[in-house]
């Protein structure tokens, strides 16, 4: 035989099994009651115990108070933006003056400072423009405090100490 015709039959015999299954619970028979018996009795009141409910409203468990959540609320599923940077304390500006040489005369050594077109000469102790005061002069920087703020600021000679 050919395979079609194996298949075909194995189909066919699948519906008749199934047929002859579907046959059996059909249904048709009406069932007759038994003479001499009586019908049997639907079952009374039944007694409920409700001392557990009342467990439950003293718990609180009773009706809600509060109106429900809703459940389909619009959600972002991005990531909560990053909590902003602390404040940074203020700081000192820039030093808007340039080295401009070094004086050593003997005495306590004094620096050139340039400032746009200006040349200065300055001291250990000597205020700036009323914003700086000079702490300290050497031939490696010359140090500053930035009044305001009372900051320490250097400024680099370029020598070598």
């Amino acid at each position: 035989m050919k395979r079609s015709h194996l298949l075909l039959l194995a189909l066919a015999a699948s519906l008749g099994a199934a047929g002859w299954v579907a046959g059996l619970d059909a249904g048709d028979e009406v069932i007759a009651p038994v003479p001499g018996r009586a019908a049997p009795r639907t079952p009374g009141p039944v007694a409920v115990d409700l001392t557990g409910l009342a467990r439950v409203e003293r718990l609180g468990y009773g009706a809600p108070t509060d109106p429900p959540a809703n459940l389909f609320a619009e959600r972002s599923f991005q990531p909560e933006p990053p909590p902003p940077p602390p404040a940074q304390p203020p700081s000192a500006p820039p030093l808007p003056f340039r080295y401009g040489g070094m004086l050593e005369d003997g005495g306590p050594p004094a620096a050139f400072l340039v400032e746009g077109g200006h040349l200065r000469a300055v001291r250990a102790g000597d205020l700036v423009e009323g914003r700086y005061r000079v702490v300290a002069v050497s031939r490696s920087r010359i140090d500053f405090v930035y009044l305001p703020l009372n900051q320490t600021q250097s400024l680099l000679t370029g020598a070598i100490p």
